[in-house]
């Protein structure tokens, strides 16, 4: 439930969201939240808004970010020029930048992270991005530099968060990340070209979609509604990439300032770094099939499941098996299985995590299958 109350105080109006909001405590016993989050106007449309540090509203009392801007209420849009500074230390400028009437993106645009570093600066048109671009890593390494027209995107140079560069002048394996879902492919000339996949972020191993490219040219697609020709899906540069962008809807952080709300946790699951589902599953076909070889499966019509985990390293340990099979045979399995290599784990908030798996293994008629999968992650390990 949401209430709207406007004050007039001394010439400033306050304008407050009043947001009932159920959670659990630490017993996960319900508990309703009653949230207050204020809108100051210092003028008629001027208004100063209070943000974390993902640029959505919340309580005065734990803002990161100020926004000073003008802001049409009905409409949700901004107009002029809005700037952006820490509520820690106000002489630090977050943003600077300028609205149309219409509440779009144009012109020149400068960003900064909360440590003082430099984020990203260029300019837009019509509410995306023109002409060059350069962005940055928290710590002040490059992380992407391009050249935009309109929809027309050129990727220049990119970097990995260690600093290694990953497309040069235009060339090499690129990665777009779209929220839950990424783009990936090869860059030529700074434009995709060949084969590109869209996948989920948290696995790799569902494709959702595939695109051909030629010399930049869209070809051809398929989705999850089938084949088309008309246009490509895929965005090289996302135009919400940059944090400040998300105030533009005005949305309430999902965690209350005093820590007790619903926080969302980034969870990826675990993924085999040489490919996706078929690769892995035939890396583990060629770790077990040395040793089922040596079996004589033609006396077993069954199926039992390996169960264990796959730790911070991303290395699978604690397998065991139930007790309804030959345990020389699951153990054998489990033997085969160690000498997988390592996948990359589960990450929680970007942080390694553990992520428990099960294998089934079914014989059946002197000839065998099997099936893996991962299990939920447990978001408060």
């Amino acid at each position: 439930m949401k209430k709207l109350l406007i004050l007039l105080v001394t010439g400033i109006f306050y304008c407050a969201i009043t947001n009932a909001q159920v959670t659990t405590d630490a017993n996960k016993t319900p508990v309703r939240l009653t949230r207050s989050i204020k809108f100051n106007f210092v003028a008629k449309d001027s208004v100063n808004l209070l943000l974390d540090d993902e640029f959505n509203m919340i309580e005065d009392s734990c803002a990161q970010v100020i926004r000073y801007a003008k802001l049409k209420m009905q409409q949700h849009k901004y107009s002029g020029k809005i700037r952006d500074v820490s509520r820690l230390d106000p002489s630090l400028v977050l943003t600077e930048g300028t609205y149309t009437d219409d509440g779009l993106k144009d012109g020149y645009f400068v960003t900064h992270y909360l440590n003082g570093k430099l984020q990203a600066k260029g300019s837009f048109k019509n509410n995306r991005y023109d002409g060059k671009w350069e962005m940055y890593y928290d710590d002040g390494k490059p992380k992407l530099f391009f050249e935009a027209n309109g929809k027309d995107i050129k990727i220049t140079d990119a970097w990995d968060a260690k600093g290694a560069k990953t497309i040069d002048n235009g060339k090499g394996t690129y990665r777009s990340d779209l929220g839950s879902i990424f783009w990936k492919g090869k860059l030529l000339n700074g434009r995709p070209d060949g084969t590109w996949s869209a996948v989920k972020t948290n696995d790799v191993n569902n494709e959702l979609s595939s695109e051909k490219f030629k010399d930049g040219a869209f070809q051809k697609g398929n989705g999850p509604l089938g084949a088309y020709t008309d246009a490509s899906r895929l965005e090289l540069v996302a135009i919400d990439m940059l944090p400040f962008t998300h105030a533009e809807l005005l949305r309430i952080s999902r965690v209350p300032c005093n820590g007790n709300g619903p926080k969302r946790r980034q969870i990826v699951n675990a993924q085999y770094g040489n490919g996706g589902f078929n690769v892995f599953n035939d890396a583990i076909k060629r770790a077990v099939e040395p040793y089922l070889r040596t079996v004589n499966i033609k006396d077993y019509d069954n199926h039992f499941t390996i169960q264990g985990a796959i730790d911070e390293k991303g290395f699978m340990v604690n397998m065991n098996s139930d007790d309804s099979f030959n345990q020389t045979i699951a153990e054998g399995l489990i033997s085969s299985l160690r000498r997988l290599p390592a996948l990359n784990p589960a990450t929680i908030d970007g942080k390694p995590a553990k992520q428990k798996f099960a294998i089934t293994f079914t014989f059946e008629q002197g000839v065998y299958h099997f099936s893996y999968r991962f299990l939920a992650v447990d978001a408060n390990q």
